[in-house]
Formats: C-alpha cells, sequence, structure tokens
C-alpha cells in the first residue's frame, strides 16, 4: 500500500512542477521558482529513499505547495473560460478536496511520535490558514462558499479522519455511550446551557452598556444575518459558521488525542490535555491578526475566549465522544457573533478598561470551574476516562518515522 502511495505522490509532485513551470512563464513571479525548487527536492528525496528527510520536507512545504500552485492554475484557467465560472469552480472545489490525501497517508500517516503528529498537525493548520482564497465571480452562493474558507475546513477534516485511523487511533464522529443513565444526559444538558449562555454573553457584550444586557436580557433585534455588521453576503456568513465548527473542532479532536498519549501516564491527563489543547487552540487566534479590522484589543479578547470557549468544549467532546455536538455548538457560537448588526458594537461595558478585565475573567474563569466540576466529580470522570479507552490506543513513544 505505501508503494502505491509513493507512485501517486511522485506523479502529483511531478505534475505540480510542471504547472509550476507554467506559471512562472505566464506569471513571471518568482514565488513559482521557489515552489519548483521545493518540488525538486520533494521528488528527488523520494526517488533516493530517503525517508526521514523526505517525509520532514513534504510536511512542511507540500500541503502550502500544492493548494497554492494549483489555486493558481485554476485562476488562470477561470480567467480564460469565464462564462463557466460555476461549474469549474465546483470540479476545483470537488478536486481540491483530493488535493492533499496523498501526502497525508504518505507523510503525516508515518509519524509514530504522538508530539510530533500534534506539531505537524498545527504547521497543516497554519499552512491551510496562509493559504490565499482564489477570486471568484458569480451568484451569491459560489461567492459566498469561496469567500468563507468552507473548503479548508472540510480538508483538515479530511485529513483529522485519514491521520487519526493510519496513527492507530480511532476516530468516532458519534460514540455510542454504553448504558447511558439519567445523570448523564443531566450533565449534558448543563454542559449544553452554559456552553449556549456562553455564546449569547460573547456576542451581547458587544452591545451592551448594562451587565443585564449581556447575562440575560438579551436584544434580539441586534441579531440579522442578512443585515451583518461583518460580513455582507449571507452566505458567506453561515458559511462561514460551518467553517469555523468544523476546522476548529476537528484540530480540538486531534489535539486532544495526540495529547491524551503524551499525558497518558498522568493521572490527571483529561485535566492537562484540556487545558493544553485550549491554549494551542486559543493562541492560533493570532492567525487573525492578518484580518481586515483587527487590532490587540479585539485579538486578546479572542485569544482569552477562544482559551475558556475551548475547556468546555473540550469538556464536552470527552464526556459525550460527539464530535457534531461540539461542532454545532462552535458554528451556533459564531453564526451568533457573525450575524450582530451595526448598532450591536460600541457598547460601553466591554470598552471600558475596568469591566472589561470583567468580560475577559467571565469568559475564561466560568468555562474552568465548569472543569474542575466536571473533572473532579466521579460519575462524570469515569465516563470520561470510559471513552477515552474507546478511543485511544495507549502505547509507548516511538522515535518519529
Amino acid at each position: 500500500m505505501k508503494t502505491m502511495y509513493n507512485k501517486i505522490l511522485k506523479s502529483q509532485i511531478l505534475l505540480t512542477i510542471l504547472f509550476a513551470v507554467l506559471l512562472l512563464i505566464v506569471q513571471h513571479d518568482l514565488l513559482n521558482l521557489l515552489y519548483i525548487i521545493f518540488l525538486s527536492f520533494s521528488f528527488l528525496f523520494i526517488y533516493i529513499g530517503f525517508n526521514r528527510k523526505s517525509h520532514i520536507l513534504n510536511i512542511v512545504v507540500l500541503p502550502y505547495t500544492f493548494l497554492s500552485v494549483y489555486n493558481n492554475i485554476f485562476k488562470l484557467i477561470i480567467k480564460i473560460y469565464a462564462d463557466w465560472g460555476t461549474v469549474l469552480y465546483v470540479a476545483y472545489f470537488i478536486g481540491m478536496l483530493a488535493l492533499l490525501i496523498p501526502v497525508i497517508l504518505y507523510d503525516y500517516g508515518t509519524i509514530k511520535n504522538p508530539i510530533w503528529q500534534l506539531v505537524a498537525t498545527v504547521w497543516l493548520i497554519i499552512s491551510l490558514f496562509l493559504t490565499p482564497l482564489i477570486s471568484i465571480e458569480g451568484n451569491a452562493v459560489i461567492v459566498g462558499l469561496n469567500k468563507s474558507n468552507l473548503l479548508m475546513a472540510l480538508i483538515f477534516l479530511e485529513y483529522a479522519y485519514i491521520a487519526i485511523t493510519t496513527w492507530g487511533y480511532k476516530f468516532y464522529f458519534n460514540l455510542k455511550i454504553s448504558n447511558p443513565t439519567f445523570f448523564y444526559y443531566l450533565f449534558l444538558l448543563v454542559l449544553g446551557i452554559v456552553t449556549v449562555w456562553i455564546s449569547f454573553f460573547n456576542t451581547f457584550i458587544l452591545s451592551a452598556s448594562e451587565w443585564n444586557q449581556a447575562i440575560w436580557n438579551w436584544d434580539f433585534s441586534l441579531i440579522n444575518p442578512i443585515n451583518s455588521a461583518i460580513i455582507k453576503n449571507v452566505w458567506q456568513l453561515y458559511f462561514s459558521a460551518l467553517d469555523a465548527g468544523i476546522m476548529e473542532e476537528s484540530a480540538r479532536y486531534v489535539f486532544l488525542i495526540t495529547l491524551l498519549i503524551i499525558f497518558s501516564r498522568k493521572k490527571g491527563r483529561a485535566t492537562y490535555s484540556i487545558l493544553l489543547s485550549s491554549i494551542i487552540f486559543s493562541l492560533l487566534h493570532i492567525l487573525n491578526f492578518s484580518t481586515p479590522g483587527a487590532n490587540i484589543d479585539s485579538i486578546l479578547f479572542q485569544i482569552f475566549h477562544a482559551f475558556g470557549f475551548g475547556c468546555l468544549l473540550g469538556v464536552i467532546l470527552l464526556y459525550s465522544g460527539k464530535l457534531w455536538l461540539t461542532m454545532l455548538f462552535h458554528t451556533f457560537a459564531d453564526f451568533l457573533n457573525f450575524s450582530l448588526i451595526p448598532l450591536g458594537y460600541g457598547g460601553s461595558l466591554v470598552s471600558n478598561e475596568n469591566t472589561g478585565v470583567i468580560v475577559l475573567t467571565v469568559v475564561t474563569v466560568i468555562p474552568l470551574i465548569i472543569l474542575m466540576i466536571i473533572l473532579e466529580n466521579k460519575k462524570t470522570r469515569a465516563v470520561i476516562e470510559t471513552n477515552i479507552k474507546k478511543t485511544f490506543i495507549f502505547s509507548q513513544f516511538s522515535p518519529i518515522w
């Protein structure tokens, strides 16, 4: 099987080199020359049999290089056949979903050490985030789908499934709980209520001038996806919310799996894994500095909120075993935030230095308190430990490749 992946990847690299040469001739962009060099070394290492060097180089450069080259090729095609834009975009969307499968199977799938599995996953997230979007004209659905970056989220979900299963773990989109009790459902309901409340609080604090407006007296007239202050294409808003739910919760799943293996000999492995996965998850929001209108205050708020929210969703994921549930909660939270109309911004509470600190405390500390309560409760901890044993194979650390 590995020989087949080897042949497919080599063929893909050669084809990408040809495309990069074509782009260099047409666009005169020296970045394509850099792609050609990387791809040539990648092919050479695979051909000679420098396995370790080949895997490392491929993981570092191939995802971004493949995505960038094929995006640029599609731009040329769409420019020539502009009248077929919608049809071509659908073909492009489907084709891109298959683009990284060979490198995931041949390179990522061979990583044995969970620390390097985690590092490689974080690097792939950065590569996907930095990949420039293509430009497409057409109906609102196609334009919104393209701008939402949902494609990258689906590529990462695909990566999560393939990587986790080839690493020897089990991927559960909906883990079946054995003999769930009333207590199990009650705790899950409480977790859901807290998550929904945090989502509303995080949204309405932006418009609140009094605490009751953020805590419970919510003005739902400020939520309108058609009149969003930050996303004008309503389809882009829907797809963007779904993008966040799929991408970030798939990432959390991979983070938790690798960290649970890393902390497998620690008594508080679930706590350590949830906390560290949330820290990694929150720090990745630093990448949002590249988005229009971003500033230090907004990024800091995102980081603190992402940490607290991540702790909460991490608990829900391990307690319920249902990836779809955390995706749903995350999509809902982002939908609310994206749907806030212009009047929903400028609240005095979040902009005030004193109350701003309290806001950050609420979005960070409350989820941490919930985390500690659940992980200190014998019944809930037993459920989490059972789910962990079903999902993960604990083994000795192995050298990379």
